[in-house]
């Protein structure tokens, strides 16, 4: 059907057929049925729903908009700041959103570029697994610095009034 439309409106040269071919190609191979490159996550709709916030969450870190995140993270947020043997360095949505201030205002440019790994929905509960990778330009005092970070995360959520809101992970 893709196929079809573009060769239709492509004009009649072989070299932009096969150009139409290749974009066709490439748009046909990410059809709407899976969420991610390796198709384990099947494109429901609550799956999207979740989705549609992982892609929220991506727009405001690179706009750096506090108030866009704060609306997608719940009271209820909690991290344990990856130890659970250590409950000093734990926080809840009291301290998550001074330091995400902090942070922001500190921070001139973001580029961050999110790859969905693996998402499981059981009831009101979700998580996803990401992959990140990104570059911000920072700013302390008078000098600036490139900071770049790579790595694997997983954002918890939760159902909250029929919306999905962000309990951990960020």
């Amino acid at each position: 059907m893709i196929l079809q439309r573009v060769l239709r409106s492509a004009p009649r040269t072989l070299v932009a057929r096969a150009v139409a071919l290749a974009v066709a190609v490439v748009l046909g191979a990410c059809g709407p049925g899976y969420l991610d490159i390796a198709k384990k996550i099947p494109a429901t709709d609550e799956n999207m729903k979740i989705f549609e916030v992982v892609k929220a969450y991506h727009a405001a870190v690179e706009s750096q908009d506090a108030d866009g995140i704060r609306a997608m993270v719940s009271k209820r947020y909690f991290e344990n700041g990856g130890t659970t043997d250590d409950p000093t360095d734990d926080y809840g949505y009291d301290k998550l959103m001074p330091r995400l201030e902090m942070l922001l205002k500190n921070v001139k440019r973001v580029h961050l570029a999110l790859q969905l790994r693996d998402m499981e929905l059981a009831g009101d509960s979700a998580w996803v697994e990401y992959f990140f990778s990104g570059r911000s330009l920072i700013s302390e005092g008078a000098t600036d610095a490139y900071v770049k970070t790579d790595d694997t995360a997983r954002m918890r959520f939760s159902r909250e009034g029929g919306k999905w809101m962000i309990i951990g992970g960020l």
